[in-house]
């Protein structure tokens, strides 16, 4: 299930121009006709909050009633608004300082695709068959909304969106599509659903909490998958398996058991069109020219072919019984007879669904915890919907008697999985019984959504600590003074590798240091590696040859380390493996053995001697595993190595009196499994930087790749004035990119063509392959075949994607993750290549089974594996969604002397987007992506900072707000009941309600009797007002405006007749509002801040120096303000008026103070002055 959001004017296009119209509607039920008929059925309507445009569910989307509730937030039938109506599109300007298009987000469409199987078997089924299929698909998709609408689907309210309010349920219309853009059986349901739902406090037309609904989106998706195996079991008795992906780019998938995986190909073939335009191709060549064409020739032709077949989805729809006809026919000719497929398939279940009732709390809590670690292994900090997800995953074999069985049963595995987390934040509020819908969402608080809670587990903290320690310990191996110098003065008289200032710094600080773990953190290009060959050589003077060892997160890299530095390397998991896992138990096993065996009385003199070499040998091969005293342990590309394998080495190191030195870069690439811990020893400050940048040839390029490191939207500009971006469709910046490493290639530079995704590799390698064929370079008669589908001959480049130990080259070297090869023969008896290692020269010969399950060609390569490689160029191709920060930062500091990125605006020739409206440019792009950070944060570093902002005031104020709003509300609902009973259900449901409580509120704040004479006096003057709320609304603030009052004190705000539920939260509340008070005006007196330098340069040491510490805190606290070394932050927004009011209090007691101090003739100076000078009150109408 994937996710996106539509725009007003065109979100719905897309989905009604495949759809049948007629004049007559189509209904669902009506499956003959469907069948028949071109095109896709009409959408029908679904979700629990239909009633509110009088709709059911299965009710035809005519385009009217679509255009109507989508595009015009319109009731269909009436005409009503359904809340506020959509801004217009506008242009605004985006982070990057450019102008950019925003279009109104009208809904979210939530495409359900059933696995490929399951196409397949609905594909090759007959008709009535194909009902049942497309019938426990609906059932899944209806069941997954449902799901959504319990436990996701809610909208906000409050300043800020403070309060989580529960909803009536969702508006939303389903639409059936057969097929892939390539022809391929693909059944899937856009699920539209509109961003407007009625609020279920009171009915009000809302919208949507769509940051909710993204983060649910992989949970809904494992839920649907699980519902829908569930379903295909219970109706059709298929069994479900788990299959082993063909190639290493995609995980384990669950498909129906009696689908061959060879049909599952050929209905999954993304270049089938190519295959087939080919076939075409080779057909006419081989009619022109009288034979059939040669390997070679045949790769051109494909070369052609790949250009030409391209095109956008044909416009006019094809009728599902031709599809179906099309289908069977390409199964009956890969050998597939559909009635035999059908009944591999169906009716094969033997075994009986579960109730939730089956499972036992123990059984729960054993698989609670499976889930856990296996979320802890993946990430330091996760939350409910990540356990949801891994709950699924973990489950996916077990199925269930119904929906509402499986919702249980997901839902208490990760439920106990909660509770067996450690949380990193809390739930602050106890619940009042019998709270309301405005106090209360899912037994919660409205202020403690439960997917807003975040956990980590014990084991992380434990390790993360672990760490920590470790770098706050001295009791580590040092080098003397004396010997530092030495060593770097001697390095200097022999002209090694120059170091600069921060460099030869670095040196000293790891060498001098006594700490247990030192970090040398640096951007690309910073001399890393120069700066640790230095290391080496002050280590081994003090501690001898050999004292250094390294170690990597992959094999390759910890070869690259081992040459450079020629010092003995070994990657992590591999060393972990040997001297403290599996191996390591192995043989420690057989050494305790050997030992029994040894002092067994009937043990002889030969075989006791036997014994005790194996043991012997088995010590030995222990110890090469270990570290040792005075050691140090370079970890080198130390972000990418997970926070348990740290640790798990910081403790080896502690244990055998050596030191752990961490070298990498958190802004590059950071751990596949749970990790974070290199950048929080950076942002501690406990990490020595190098900043000095040498990669590259271009003054600006360093600088401005700093930039991009850290997210700076600045940077875009740069790279543009510098002509480093090119931007334009996907194939023109595929040609672009292509043409471009190949021109730097030819020329004899060194250069690298990365793109996002392996699909994106795969066509730049094809290319690659076929024109070293065309130019003679590469034979393309004798070829092997790859585990990327493609085929290498002599001359080609490959590149491996597994560690094989068992593979030798002629140096005596294993093959190792991410080696390039040039292939120099094809063996034609066995299939296997001789290749040459590329920095090397060793050889090596690789058999077929290798070959085609962990070789690709090697000319381009994803953003992943191109960190720790340095070229002459690089050539990015930039696809939308598929980069993140760090990545695009590793993929354009390649290139000493250029990067350029190719940025990809959108295709015409791949699927359509179903709103091409929101398609962004290239700038949002780069925006999107520089603001997509994937570095984690260690579980520490998150707890803190919810900590931070779990109960500041600006938080608890808005939460006193949105209460107090509640209670001026029921207080208002009250007194009008009291003057005009029979009214007093149209006066609430005014649009002019909420501005009514808010002025009502302030105006009984100022004075009660004074406010309830407005209310009566407006309510005789009211009969011929078109909304007397509005009225009543108007006459408050005018009453209130003239009448000077302070900020409403929530400590001291009374209210009338308050129930007791919200009397309850209204004390929690008012009690941390307290705490944090006190806590906040505390720290500001005894710490030293840069806003206390500031004020005391204004006010000095005045008797009021110390209240003004106190207003100033509070008032920065209660509006967010946490950088600005300014004591009242940036001037706020206009509109901000209760801020101003504030502001503009603390900036007269501020000037006062400071005039006191400068004595009668003396006055603030002008500096002083320009420092608080203040923006003037130019609203003063109530927030609402």
């Amino acid at each position: 299930m994937s996710i996106a959001r539509l725009s007003a004017q065109s979100g719905l296009r897309y989905l009604f121009k495949t759809t049948m119209t007629d004049d007559v509607s189509v209904s669902p039920s009506n499956s003959t006709t469907y069948y028949m008929k071109a095109g896709t059925p009409q959408g029908h309507w679904i979700g629990g909050g239909l009633n509110g445009i009088s709709k059911t569910l299965g009710d035809v989307v005519t385009e009217i009633d679509a255009k109507a509730v989508f595009d015009l937030a319109l009731h269909p039938q009436t005409g009503t608004p359904l809340g506020r109506p959509h801004a217009r599109p506008a242009a605004v300007e985006n982070k990057a300082g450019q102008s950019a298009q925003r279009h109104a987000v009208v809904g979210f469409d939530l495409t359900f695709s059933v696995p490929k199987s399951v196409s397949v078997l609905w594909a090759l089924s007959p008709h009535s068959k194909q009902q049942q299929i497309l019938r426990t698909h609906h059932d899944a998709v209806e069941a997954t909304l449902a799901w959504l609408e319990k436990n996701v689907i809610h909208t906000r309210a409050g300043r800020n969106g403070v309060a989580h309010i529960g909803t009536r349920g969702a508006v939303a219309a389903a639409f059936d599509h057969w097929e892939s853009r390539t022809g391929d059986p693909q059944l899937h349901t856009h699920l539209v659903i509109a961003n407007r739902t009625q609020r279920a406090t009171d009915g009000a037309w809302v919208t949507l909490d769509s940051r909710a609904l993204y983060k649910a989106v992989v949970a809904a998706s494992e839920h649907y998958n699980g519902l829908l195996f569930d379903a295909l079991q219970r109706d059709l008795g298929c069994d479900p398996e788990i299959r082993a992906s063909l190639t290493k780019t995609h995980n384990p998938s669950q498909q129906l058991t009696g689908i061959d995986e060879e049909l599952l190909s050929e209905f999954s073939n993304r270049s089938r069109l190519i295959d087939l335009e080919t076939d075409r191709l080779v057909a006419a060549w081989t009619k022109d020219h009288g034979q059939t064409p040669s390997a070679t020739t045949t790769i051109k032709l494909r070369q052609q072919a790949t250009l030409s077949t391209r095109a956008p989805k044909p416009e006019s729809p094809t009728a599902l019984h031709q599809l179906s006809e099309q289908w069977q026919a390409r199964a009956i000719a890969k050998g597939f007879q559909p009635s035999d497929v059908l009944a591999h398939t169906i009716n094969r279940s033997r075994v009986a669904p579960f109730t939730f009732l089956d499972f036992t709390p123990d059984w729960t809590s054993a698989v609670a915890t499976i889930a856990r670690e296996r979320v802890a292994e993946k990430r330091s900090t996760w939350n409910r919907w990540n356990l949801l997800a891994e709950a699924e995953r973990v489950c996916t074999q077990i199925r269930c008697s119904t929906s509402s069985d499986r919702a249980a049963l997901i839902d208490a595995v990760a439920t106990a999985a909660e509770e067996q987390s450690v949380p990193l934040n809390e739930y602050r509020y106890s619940l009042p019984p019998n709270g309301g819908p405005d106090l209360q969402l899912n037994q919660r608080s409205v202020f403690d959504f439960h997917g807003s809670r975040l956990y980590t587990d014990a084991s992380t903290l434990a390790c993360e600590d672990a760490i920590m320690t470790a770098r706050k310990d001295n009791g580590g191996p040092a080098v003397r003074p004396s010997v530092v110098m030495d060593s770097l003065d001697s390095g200097r008289r022999q002209q090694v590798p120059r170091l600069h200032t921060d460099q030869r710094a670095a040196v000293a600080d790891v060498a001098l240091s006594r700490n247990r773990l030192d970090a040398i953190v640096g951007p690309a290009g910073t001399g890393k590696t120069t700066t640790l060959g230095a290391v080496k050589a002050v280590w081994e003077a003090e501690h001898g040859a050999g004292s250094v060892i390294g170690l990597a997160p992959a094999a390759a890299s910890a070869a690259v380390l081992s040459h450079e530095l020629r010092i003995t390397t070994e990657n992590v998991a591999k060393w972990l493996h040997e001297s403290m896992g599996q191996s390591a138990a192995t043989r420690g096993e057989r050494f305790f053995h050997i030992q029994e065996l040894l002092g067994a009385s009937n043990c002889n003199d030969r075989r006791s001697i036997a014994f005790a070499q194996e043991a012997a040998q088995l010590a030995a091969t222990q110890q090469r595993w270990c570290f040792h005293p005075n050691q140090l342990v370079i970890i080198d590309e130390a972000s990418m190595v997970s926070t348990f394998q740290l640790a798990a080495l910081v403790q080896q190191a502690t244990e055998a009196g050596a030191k752990i030195l961490l070298v990498g870069d958190p802004g590059q690439l950071d751990a596949i499994d749970a990790g974070g811990v290199l950048g929080w020893l950076d942002r501690q400050g406990l990490a020595t930087r190098l900043r000095t940048i040498w990669r590259f040839h271009e003054e600006w390029e360093r600088s401005s790749s700093l930039k991009l490191r850290a997210g700076d939207y600045s940077a875009i500009e740069d790279y543009e004035q510098h002509r480093r971006i090119r931007h334009g469709s996907y194939l023109s910046m595929l040609d672009q990119a292509y043409l471009a490493w190949q021109t730097d290639m030819q020329s004899g530079k060194s250069s690298i063509l990365i793109a996002a995704d392996n699909e994106t590799v795969s066509m730049l390698n094809e290319r690659a392959r076929a024109d070293l064929v065309a130019q003679g370079v590469v034979d393309a008669e004798l070829a092997a075949q790859l585990a990327d589908g493609l085929q290498a001959g002599s001359g080609d480049t490959i590149i491996a994607r597994g560690n094989n130990r068992q593979l030798i080259d002629s140096e005596d070297e294993f093959v190792r993750n991410g080696t390039l090869f040039d292939v120099r023969a094809v063996n034609r008896h066995d299939g296997s290549i001789l290749a040459v290692r590329r920095e090397t020269g060793a050889s090596v010969v690789l058999p077929r089974t290798y070959l085609e399950t962990s070789v690709e060609l090697g000319y381009a390569t994803t953003a992943h594996r191109s960190q720790g490689l340095t070229v002459d160029t690089g050539h990015t191709v930039v696809t939308q969604g598929r980069l993140t920060r760090e990545l695009l930062y590793v993929s354009m500091t390649r290139g000493r002397s250029g990067n350029v990125a190719y940025v990809s605006e959108g295709d015409d020739s791949e699927h359509q987007a179903v709103d091409p409206s929101l398609q962004l440019s290239w700038r949002s792009i780069l925006g999107e992506i520089l603001a997509a950070e994937g570095a984690e944060r260690t579980a520490h570093e998150v707890r803190e900072a919810e900590s931070r902002k779990a109960d500041n005031l600006e938080r608890l104020y808005a939460e006193y707000d949105y209460l107090a709003q509640i209670a001026a509300g029921e207080d208002l609902r009250r007194c009008l009941g009291k003057r005009a009973p029979l009214a007093v259900q149209e006066l609430s449901a005014s649009p002019s309600w909420g501005a009514a409580v808010a002025a009502w509120r302030k105006a009984t704040a100022i004075g009660r009797h004074g406010a309830e004479h407005v209310m009566e006096q407006t309510l005789q003057d009211s009969h011929s007002a078109h909304d007397p709320l509005a009225l009543l609304s108007a006459r408050l603030r005018r009453y209130t405006r003239g009448t000077p009052t302070a900020a409403i004190d929530p400590l001291h705000e009374s209210f009338s007749a308050l129930g007791p539920e919200l009397a309850d939260m209204i004390a929690q509340l008012r009690e941390r509002i307290r705490r944090r008070t006190e806590t906040v005006t505390r720290a500001a007196l005894m710490q030293d801040v840069p806003w206390k330098d500031e004020l005391t340069a204004a006010v000095g040491g005045t008797e009021s120096f110390g209240r003004l510490v106190r207003q100033v805190a509070l008032f920065r606290d209660r509006w967010g303000i946490y950088d600005s070394h300014l004591p009242l932050g940036a001037a706020p927004a206009d509109y901000e008026w209760e801020q101003l009011h504030e502001r503009e209090k603390i900036q007269n007691a501020i000037s006062s103070a400071g005039n006191c101090q400068a004595g009668p003739h003396q006055g603030v100076t002008p500096s002083e002055t320009h420092r608080f000078q203040h923006v003037v009150l130019t609203s003063s109408g109530w927030q609402i």
